[in-house]
């Protein structure tokens, strides 16, 4: 028994009650769609800073139709700030909120059969990858692995490709980052892994599949090069622990 509390994968097994409780909140309250809009990465919305400011900017002061208007606003001249700070101040909230979704798009999904299957690869990928290199690697590794798996999408997707506007959400890239940690630590079988995702990447750029393998592609990598780095700076401390320690 205590041989399998202690083998017990809490970091995977805390990530995916996370997906599923933020999931079951979306579905039960039937605000899913809103919390996609809210905390979805745009790539666009970072990697073209300044003309999605603009657009924000250009719709509060655009009043709808439904808006109460002065009549005499006609007749005055529109307002305009001449304080740069606000222009600065409102790109660095933009900037902070585009940097928040990286983070927090990784634990939106779409519907069950998009959850169900990431937290499947889970299962199957986290107890293994937590255990070779431990917890607090583990984690660090799946969000950055997450996080960099955005990035690489939303660098293809709006300079390459021109859809940057599409929502990226989902766990995937952040469970690639896990199977790179299987690849660093000598499963061979991983690369094959991502060979079929470059290529549906490939094929997903001339077609309208709605899975982002470029992220899966992005989590890999840094999965795997993160965990050769961790481990080459575990191997120097030991040795130089050892070299100390010698009478």
């Amino acid at each position: 028994m205590m041989m399998q509390i202690k083998h017990f994968p809490v970091a995977t097994a805390s990530i995916m009650t996370l997906n599923a409780v933020i999931f079951a909140m979306g579905l039960l309250s039937g605000s899913q769609t809103q919390i996609i809009q809210n905390y979805g990465f745009i790539p666009n919305d970072l990697f073209y800073l300044s003309n999605a400011n603009d657009d924000r900017n250009n719709n509060n002061n655009n009043p709808t139709d439904g808006d109460k208007q002065n009549p005499l606003s006609s007749s005055l001249p529109p307002l305009q700030s001449s304080e740069p700070s606000q222009s600065l101040s409102s790109l660095s909230s933009s900037l902070l909120e585009s940097l928040t979704r990286l983070f927090t798009s990784m634990f939106i999904h779409a519907n069950i059969a998009h959850i169900a299957f990431n937290l499947f690869a889970l299962i199957y990928l986290g107890g293994y990858a937590e255990r070779a290199i431990g917890v607090p690697r583990y984690v660090l590794v799946y969000l950055v692995s997450g996080i960099v798996a955005a990035l690489f999408h939303g660098i293809i997707a709006s300079y390459i490709l021109h859809n940057g506007d599409v929502v990226l959400i989902g766990a995937s890239g952040a469970i690639s980052g896990v199977l790179g940690i299987a690849a660093a630590a000598g499963n061979s079988r991983a690369y094959y892994w991502l060979v079929i995702q470059i290529v549906f990447a490939v094929i997903g750029s001339v077609s309208a599949l709605p899975i982002a393998f470029t992220a899966h592609v992005g989590g890999f990598i840094a999965g795997v090069l993160m965990t050769k780095v961790l481990v080459k700076l575990e191997q120097t401390k030991r040795r130089k622990s050892r070299y100390f320690l010698q009478p």
